[in-house]
C-alpha cells in the first residue's frame, strides 16, 4: 500500500491514542538523586550553578547496550521516579511547555531507580576490582604493575565527579582485561597468544590511566575511555583464538595504534582541527575492531575489517590516501552491521538500547542542544553535564538518567516518540554505523517500530533501515 510522506515530527503529533496518552501523562521528572563530592578524576572546569553538598557519593553501573556482561539495573515499575516522603513537589513545565512534576534540587535523596542504577554501578566496580586482585597471584610478575594500575583507575573513576558513562566504560574495559588474564595464566595458552594478550593488557591499563588523570576535560576523557572499551574487545578474540593468527595480528597492531598515548595538543585552530580529526578516527577504528571481534561477524567480514582498519591506522601524517582508506573502512563497518540484520525487539527495548548507545557516543554538548525542547525545564536551566543512560519505563516511555552541572543525578520519564526523533537529529544515519557499530541496529529497529506503531518519523533512520 502506498505510504503518505510525512515530514519530521519533533513533538507529539500523529501518534496512536495509546501512545499519545502515555506521552502526555509521562511528564518529565527531574529529582536530584545525590550530592556529589568536588574534585577527582574526570572533572571539568564548568562552574556548578549550586554548590554540591557533602553527602557521600554513589558510584558506577554498566551501560545496557546489548553487549555487556553486567546485570542491568532493576527496571522501574513506574515511569515516574518516587521521591522521599520528606520531599516536596512543585508544578513545573518542560522546556517546550509540557506539564511536569519536578522536585526542588537538593531537597531529598533522589529516586529509587537512579539510586539503584548508581548502586549497581558501584557493585560493578567493586566486583571487577576484587576479581582483578584475586587473579594477580597467578600472573607473571611483570604484569602485576599493570593490574595494579587498572585497579587504581577503578578507584579514581569511583569519584563522584567522574561522568557515569566514563565509569561504565572503565568497568567494561576492566571486565575484558579480567577475562584475558585467565587466558594469560592458563598453561595451555600458546606463548605467542600469551605475549599478544600481555601487550594489549598493558596498553589498555595505560590508556585508561591517561584518560582518568585530573586536568583532562571530562568530555575528552569520556570519549577516550569509550575508545579503549571498544578496542579492548580484541582481547576476547585473541584469547579465544577464534580468528587466524594473521587476522588477530592485524587487529592487535591496530589496537596498539589506538591505545597509544595521544600527542600533546598545541594551541591554535589548525591543531584543534587535527585533534578533532584524530578523535573521529579513533572512534571509527575502535568501532571497526569491536565489530570485527563480535561473535556473529563472519570470518570473511572479520578479515576485511582487520585489513582495512590496519591499513587506515598505519597511515602517516600527510598521507594523500588517508581519506580514501578511512572511507573504505566506513563502508566495511556498515556492511558488517547491515549483514546482521535488524534485531527482533519491541519498541521499548530497542529504544532503550539505542538511547544508551547514542548517549555513549555523541558529545553531551550536542545532545544538550538537540534535546533541549524535550528535557525538563530544571535540566535546561541547570545544564546537563552527562546524559548517562535510560531504562524502559513502559513500551512508550524511557526513564532517562543524567548528571547535571551541579553534580546532582536526575531522572525523568520521556516519551519514546519524542526522544527518538531528537536523537536522530544528533546522529544522522550517515554517521550511525561508524559511531555506534552493531548498536546502530537497535536505533534502526526502533525507527521502524516507531513509524509502524505510532506513525512518527525518526528522520533518516527509517530510510536507512529500509536498506537492510
Amino acid at each position: 500500500m502506498a505510504r503518505t510522506p510525512r515530514r519530521h515530527v519533533p513533538h507529539l503529533t500523529g501518534a496512536t491514542t495509546l501512545v499519545t496518552a502515555l506521552a502526555l501523562a509521562v511528564g518529565p521528572v527531574a529529582p536530584a538523586a545525590v550530592a556529589l563530592v568536588p574534585g577527582g578524576a574526570g572533572s571539568d572546569s564548568s562552574p556548578a550553578s549550586t554548590p554540591a553538598d557533602s553527602t557521600p557519593s554513589p558510584t558506577p553501573t554498566q551501560d545496557q547496550q546489548g553487549t555487556t556482561t553486567t546485570a542491568p539495573a532493576p527496571t522501574p515499575t513506574s515511569p515516574t521516579p518516587t521521591p522521599d516522603a520528606s520531599s516536596s513537589s512543585t508544578p513545573e513545565t518542560s522546556s517546550d511547555g509540557t506539564p511536569s512534576t519536578t522536585t526542588a534540587s537538593g531537597t531529598h535523596e533522589g529516586s529509587a531507580s537512579a539510586s539503584a542504577a548508581l548502586k549497581q554501578q558501584q557493585d560493578d566496580v567493586d566486583n571487577v576490582t576484587a576479581d582483578l586482585d584475586a587473579k594477580k597471584q597467578d600472573l607473571p610478575d611483570e604484569l602485576v604493575p599493570s593490574v595494579d594500575q587498572l585497579t587504581d583507575v577503578l578507584a579514581a573513576v569511583s569519584d563522584a565527579q567522574t561522568p557515569p558513562q566514563q565509569r561504565d566504560d572503565t568497568v567494561r574495559s576492566a571486565q575484558q582485561v579480567a577475562a584475558a588474564l585467565d587466558a594469560i595464566a592458563d598453561p595451555a595458552t600458546p606463548d605467542a597468544v600469551r605475549a599478544q594478550l600481555t601487550g594489549l593488557v598493558r596498553q589498555v591499563a595505560s590508556a585508561l590511566d591517561t584518560a582518568s588523570r585530573p586536568g583532562i576535560p571530562s568530555e575528552d576523557a569520556r570519549l577516550r575511555t569509550l575508545v579503549v572499551a571498544r578496542t579492548a574487545s580484541v582481547l576476547r578474540l585473541v584469547a579465544d583464538q577464534d580468528a587466524p593468527p594473521y587476522v588477530t595480528r592485524l587487529m592487535s597492531d591496530t589496537a596498539h595504534h589506538l591505545l597509544a598515548a595521544p600527542p600533546q595538543e598545541t594551541p591554535g585552530a589548525s591543531s584543534a582541527a587535527a585533534a578533532d580529526e584524530q578523535r573521529a578516527w579513533n572512534m571509527l577504528g575502535a568501532t571497526a575492531l569491536e565489530t570485527a571481534s563480535d561473535r556473529n561477524t563472519s570470518d570473511d567480514q572479520r578479515k576485511e575489517l582487520a585489513e582495512s582498519a590496519h591499513e587506515a591506522s598505519s597511515s602517516k601524517p600527510g598521507d594523500p590516501k588517508a581519506k580514501e582508506k578511512r572511507s573504505r573502512l566506513e563502508k566495511d563497518v556498515k556492511k558488517a552491521v547491515q549483514d546482521q540484520g535488524l534485531p527482533d525487539e519491541p519498541l521499548g527495548r530497542a529504544a532503550q538500547l539505542c538511547t544508551n548507545s547514542v548517549f555513549d557516543a555523541v558529545p553531551d554538548t550536542t545532545l544538550a542542544k538537540d534535546l533541549r525542547d524535550l528535557v525538563p525545564a530544571a535540566w535546561d536551566s541547570e545544564g546537563v553535564r552527562d546524559f548517562w543512560k535510560s531504562e524502559e519505563a513502559a513500551n512508550a516511555a524511557l526513564d532517562v538518567y543524567a548528571q547535571l552541572r551541579n553534580r546532582k543525578m536526575a531522572d525523568s520519564a520521556l516519551a519514546i516518540e519524542r526522544m527518538l526523533p531528537g536523537l536522530a537529529g544528533s546522529l544522522p544515519a550517515d554517521e550511525l554505523y561508524y559511531s555506534l557499530g552493531l548498536r546502530a541496529r537497535h536505533c534502526l529497529k526502533a525507527a521502524v517500530q516507531l513509524d509502524t506503531e505510532a506513525h512518527v518519523d525518526a528522520g533518516n533512520w527509517f530510510s536507512a533501515a529500509q536498506e537492510i
